[in-house]
């Protein structure tokens, strides 16, 4: 190809890739025979014409990994997939993608006034149930969560897991990213000193944070109901 045949190819796999990167995917794995440049090429291309792509503050952005290897049939792709050196990619991005979350998470519990995040699965079903259960009746939420973060020993020791798989069904229904995290890596560790599951999102209009504030304002009347 030459370059304008090139840079078409490129941004054909972007485009692909867009509606994607907002939903659940972030970890895209560049897969080429030996000696083949089109992966770097690809991310040069990123570089210099989709830098947000990349960019880890990015709510969107991406976290890519290269190997080379056959992956131009099923069944040479199925012979790839089960090797141990694309397992260990898949973690180490995992990982990456984890610790960027996690960053994320850092900024909304040091700022208050941007996001707030809710720390017991009674307070995130509150948020996520109010726009009703059952998807051919959603209503809009008035406040939409940024994730929903799980370690995999919360969902272990929960005692009623029905519950708590309801609630990532209708998250999921209703395209809110939710992620279980590996209580061993370290956003596991500082998500389990959380208390194992959290759910936090970004308030950016003065809308949402009379919302907000109105959540939790209907959160201390009940509360201060059970006391009395």
């Amino acid at each position: 190809m030459d370059k304008k045949q090139k840079y078409a190819f490129f941004e054909e796999i972007v485009s692909e890739l867009r509606p994607i990167l907002q939903n659940e995917l972030k970890n895209v794995l560049l897969v080429t025979k030996p000696k083949k440049k089109e992966a770097q090429e690809f991310l040069n291309h990123l570089q210099q014409h989709h830098r947000w792509i990349l960019n880890p503050d990015h709510h969107n952005a991406a976290t890519f990994s290269h190997l080379t290897g056959d992956v131009s049939d099923l069944e040479n792709a199925s012979i790839f997939l089960q090797s141990s050196e694309i397992q260990k990619k898949i973690g180490q991005a995992n990982e990456i993608e984890s610790n960027r979350i996690m960053k994320t998470l850092e900024q909304r519990l040091n700022d208050p006034d941007q996001g707030f995040t809710l720390h017991t699965l009674k307070e995130i079903e509150d948020l996520i149930y109010a726009g009703g259960t059952r998807k051919k009746k959603f209503k809009k939420l008035a406040l939409n969560p940024e994730y929903i973060l799980i370690t995999d020993q919360y969902l272990e020791n929960q005692s009623n897991k029905n519950r708590l798989h309801r609630l990532l069904q209708i998250a999921q229904n209703r395209q809110i990213r939710t992620r279980i995290i590996d209580s061993g890596t370290n956003a596991g560790s500082r998500l389990s000193n959380l208390g194992g599951i959290v759910c936090f999102l970004k308030m950016t209009s003065n809308y949402e944070k009379q919302k907000g504030e109105e959540f939790f304002d209907k959160k201390e009347e009940k509360a201060s109901g059970k006391k009395t």
